[in-house]
């Protein structure tokens, strides 16, 4: 049987999601979990990459196994998965789906978050960017109009990655402001390259403090040079929250 999990994690203690040989991830502590909880081997498949330190809200990934983990009182499956993690990781969801879904392949888009604040705030600073410019919000969303549409993303992308293309289709970009000196900052596409948001973010933070104009970010995707775009921001304030499947992956 086939199974979406769904699970928020705090990524500051992590290498990203992706296992690795030598760092921990969320994929090797996930897979030691479910291993331990149904006694079998469990390999887990996530929607994609995170970057180290970057946080989620409702990620997805799948597994199989011959445990019935859709019977009985799914919550009690949830509930001893659950103390198994670390808290810093936590299960909300198992849902029995057809065996050929796909947790990467078959997302339709995903959705990430970034939080600014700018003024100085020791309670915000583990999961926000403190920024310590003026952002003008509407030169910002203004910007961010040249990002919709289908396109390269080269600019935006981390360099020498084995990504086979960098076209992706962004459907959503927005700023808003969430208090008198918060923002948040949401951007859906179909798919994302490595430190393509924190780049995009601070690149447009470049716009928000008037460095450059809101065109700027046009030219920047014409280069398709890493180099023409502005800096990464932290990954810290970076959360992928939500990711969206077409209906036949849950007809079983």
């Amino acid at each position: 049987m086939r199974f979406f999990i769904y699970l928020t994690f705090n990524g500051a203690a992590y290498n990203g999601w992706q296992i690795q040989t030598d760092k921990p991830s969320v994929q090797q502590t996930l897979e030691r979990a479910l291993s331990l909880y149904t006694g079998e081997k469990i390999a887990v498949t996530g929607a994609g990459r995170t970057d180290s330190g970057v946080h989620a809200i409702d990620y997805v990934a799948h597994f199989d196994s011959e445990y019935p983990l859709s019977d009985g009182e799914p919550q009690r499956h949830i509930y001893k998965l659950n103390a198994i993690l670390p808290h810093d990781i936590a299960v909300s969801k198992i849902v029995r789906v057809n065996d050929n879904a796909h947790a990467r392949f078959d997302a339709l888009s995903r959705k990430y978050k970034y939080y600014i604040h700018l003024e100085k705030d020791p309670f915000s600073d583990k999961t926000s960017h403190f920024f310590h410019y003026r952002a003008d919000i509407d030169s910002m969303n203004i910007a961010c109009e040249y990002l919709i549409g289908e396109q390269d993303f080269t600019s935006m992308a981390k360099l020498h990655s084995d990504t086979k293309t960098n076209i992706c289709k962004v459907t959503y970009a927005q700023w808003e402001s969430i208090s008198d000196d918060k923002l948040c900052f949401t951007i859906v596409a179909d798919r994302f390259l490595r430190n393509m948001v924190r780049a995009i973010v601070g690149s447009l933070l470049e716009v928000g403090r008037g460095k450059e104009q809101a065109e700027w970010i046009r030219e920047v995707l014409l280069a398709k040079n890493r180099c023409a775009a502005g800096g990464s921001v932290p990954a810290k304030a970076l959360f992928l929250c939500e990711i969206v499947y077409p209906d036949s992956c849950f007809e079983i």
